[in-house]
């Protein structure tokens, strides 16, 4: 692995972590914006490791529908919420479970033995065999994820609503 490269995938990962914004911040806004910039840096992780088309996907459908749906929702439900005191004893619970569970993970990552894949070409991304692959073979996948965004939007909706009615 060049320095380049290492130095690219480092680059891409820091912007994808840096979207855990989205679970501290207080402003339901910034939670969005660390949101969209953790998926815009897996997006470019997609990307550096030779997948196009789920990298667009992963924009288009991740960042454009689901972070804007949730920009909507914002909006629509204007009114702000009171911070509320969190004590020490949750922040220490969620702290030591974010060490646990991040330890876990970098101890899985380094221990892990990777195979090595086919080199991919671009036949192997194109378009019409991604959608027969999506139809065929990963069928249920492809239902799940409509029904992800599904729930989403409704998700969007139901908090606008009950937003409004509180006025």
């Amino acid at each position: 692995m060049t320095a380049e490269i290492l130095a690219l995938t480092i680059m891409l990962a820091l912007i994808a972590t840096g979207g855990s914004m989205a679970a501290f911040a207080h402003n339901v806004l910034y939670c969005i914006i660390g949101l969209g910039l953790a998926l815009l840096g897996s997006a470019g992780l997609f990307l550096h490791l030779g997948t196009p088309f789920v990298a667009a996907m992963q924009v288009l459908i991740y960042i454009g529908g689901i972070s804007i749906a949730m920009v909507f929702a914002m909006m629509l439900s204007v009114s702000l919420a009171k911070r509320r005191q969190h004590s020490v004893v949750k922040w220490s619970a969620a702290s030591l479970c974010g060490v646990v569970f991040f330890a876990t993970a970098g101890f899985l990552i380094v221990t892990a033995t990777y195979p090595v894949a086919e080199p991919t070409t671009p036949e192997m991304w194109e378009v019409r065999r991604i959608g027969h692959a999506f139809l065929t073979t990963y069928n249920l996948v492809f239902e799940g994820l409509s029904l992800v965004l599904l729930l989403a939007i409704i998700g969007a909706v139901i908090v606008a609503k009950k937003e409004g009615r509180k006025k």
